[in-house]
């Protein structure tokens, strides 16, 4: 997948979350030359430094997105891995139990006897 492609969809998730995404030039100093989700009048934004490369702004928003809840949200796979990574800080989570098998919280202990 290309990394415009990957922006592309985290925008597009992003603009069906209700959250503005935004590129301004940073002063010098001004968020680490990054930036990051703020709120503005109760609306989530995300705000990142024009001179960012796509790489760069793919992890400024993927960290902002990995704030939400997005279990109920249509979210192409490799659009959550990039996210899931962020939100673990470069781990990738572990895969999801299948429906109608329980995951290991969930597991009920067998007893032998």
């Amino acid at each position: 997948m290309t990394p415009g492609r990957v922006l592309a969809e985290l925008e597009a998730l992003a603009a069906r979350l209700g959250v503005s995404v935004r590129a301004e030039p940073f002063g010098k100093g001004l968020l680490g030359r990054r930036g990051g989700l703020c709120w503005v009048d109760g609306k989530a934004l995300v705000v990142m430094d024009e001179k960012l490369s796509v790489e760069e702004r793919i992890g400024v928003l993927a960290a902002a997105l990995s704030r939400f809840d997005l279990d109920a949200a249509a979210v192409l796979p490799f659009v959550r891995d990039r996210i899931d990574a962020a939100r673990t800080g470069g781990r990738r989570r572990p895969p999801r139990a299948k429906k109608g098998r329980p995951g290991l919280a969930r597991a009920k202990v067998r007893r032998r006897g």
